[in-house]
């Protein structure tokens, strides 16, 4: 039996073509519709799922008029073109960016906040929104051009993640760098040129760091607008960190400070 439940208004611009607006998952999905942040245009589910999974995305489509549709395991497949579904499958509007000023004028005392310059990986941004998640970053900036958009790959490589952090786009690096400090936020960049190891800088202020590019790391006219450059030691052969764990470091190294910090005031 097909089941369809209708939006009544106008649906929403897609996320991208058809074969790029679809996310799909159980994790992902499901993570999707619980945080209510990100508008679903329509949902389909194999026929196969356990009567649980049907009652609560049945519920969701019922309570928001989306349209759920229930389909064959193969069908989904043939939707989204990966046999990796479990089941899952939504289609979604364009993701909802939050606006920089607002983020900035409600930031609380010492936010940490990350600025990518450019991330060209899915993989990558995605991995870097996982962790910025779940260190506690309180927002993430990125640049309109040049950069790789919210994406359903992107929110898969977040497991969901994507959903609970906000993120806004800056059509200008270098002029967010001086919107940040003018609200008293420090940018610190990190180069392996520089001379001054990351667990030397103070992190316990309100700051902003920069995550570079995969491939060129962060661009010169950044690097020269930063209040500090800063470098994570590195002992083995390689001397390069991909950007997803260069910003696992800097975050944790961060909250790491705070911590240490918060201890020693009580």
């Amino acid at each position: 039996m097909v089941e369809r439940y209708r939006r009544r208004k106008g649906k929403p611009a897609l996320l991208g073509n058809h074969q790029r607006c679809w996310l799909w998952g159980r994790h992902v999905v499901t993570e999707t519709l619980r945080a209510a942040r990100w508008p679903v245009v329509e949902l389909h589910l194999s026929d196969r799922l356990p009567e649980d999974d049907l009652a609560f995305v049945t519920e969701w489509s019922q309570a928001r008029q989306v349209t759920l549709t229930m389909e064959a395991f193969d069908r989904l497949t043939d939707l989204c073109h990966s046999r990796e579904h479990q089941g899952f499958l939504a289609k979604m509007a364009a993701f909802p960016y939050d606006r920089m000023q607002d983020l900035l004028s409600s930031a609380k005392p010492q936010p940490l906040f990350g600025l990518l310059d450019g991330l060209q990986d899915p993989h990558n941004f995605g991995a870097v929104i996982r962790s910025a998640h779940v260190l506690g970053v309180d927002a993430l900036f990125v640049p309109t051009h040049g950069q790789v958009a919210v994406t359903a790959q992107v929110a898969r490589s977040s497991a969901g993640a994507v959903n609970h952090i906000p993120i806004a786009q800056a059509e200008d690096i270098v002029s967010l760098v001086e919107q940040l400090r003018l609200h008293g936020i420090r940018v610190i960049g990190t180069s392996q040129r520089a001379s001054q190891p990351i667990s030397d800088c103070d992190l316990t202020r309100a700051v902003a760091i920069v995550i570079g590019n995969e491939g060129t790391g962060i661009r010169d006219e950044i690097l020269a607008v930063c209040d500090e450059l800063v470098m994570i030691p590195q002992f083995g052969a390689v001397e390069s960190l991909n950007a997803a764990v260069s910003a696992g470091i800097l975050f944790y190294e961060a909250q790491r400070q705070r911590a240490a910090a918060a201890g020693s005031r009580q």
